[in-house]
């Protein structure tokens, strides 16, 4: 059997098949939406800075995404697991003009879940050549 010319790390879009393939499995565990809010930024004029005027703030639904409950912290503290494709962040991120998917995460508001927004301490991204194709998101409350 003849050698291909290209080995399979130089095969261009090679990522796109990991990106499905963590659409299929979020799907596969019933995978839903989510709903992410992020803050609008400041308007820049004196009352917003001095805090008078509150923040705005966005709403934003992710899909596919799957919940998962995890166990409460020794301190009572509840935490959940939120799996979100790559596939399905990407376009919202670049409508915002991210860069860093995993820092616009961290930074912002949280994740509505249950009617309760929880604030997001941790994310893991999961990537093959050279593109993400999964975020791991902890949050607590």
């Amino acid at each position: 059997m003849p050698e291909t010319d290209d080995p399979i790390n130089m095969i261009p879009g090679r990522h796109l098949a990991a990106r499905r393939g963590a659409d299929a499995f979020i799907r596969a565990l019933g995978g839903g939406r989510i709903t992410l809010r992020i803050a609008d930024p400041s308007a820049g004029d004196t009352n917003s800075q001095l805090g008078i005027t509150p923040p705005t703030a966005s709403d934003v639904q992710i899909a596919p995404a799957a919940v998962q409950p995890l166990p409460a912290t020794a301190d009572g503290t509840r935490q959940i697991q939120v799996m979100v494709s790559a596939r399905g962040l990407q376009p919202i991120a670049d409508s915002y003009g991210v860069t860093d998917i995993p820092g616009w995460l961290l930074g912002s508001q949280g994740v509505l879940y249950r009617g309760q927004l929880m604030p997001i301490k941790s994310v893991l991204s999961s990537s093959f050549a050279g593109a993400d194709y999964l975020y791991l998101l902890i949050a607590t409350k």
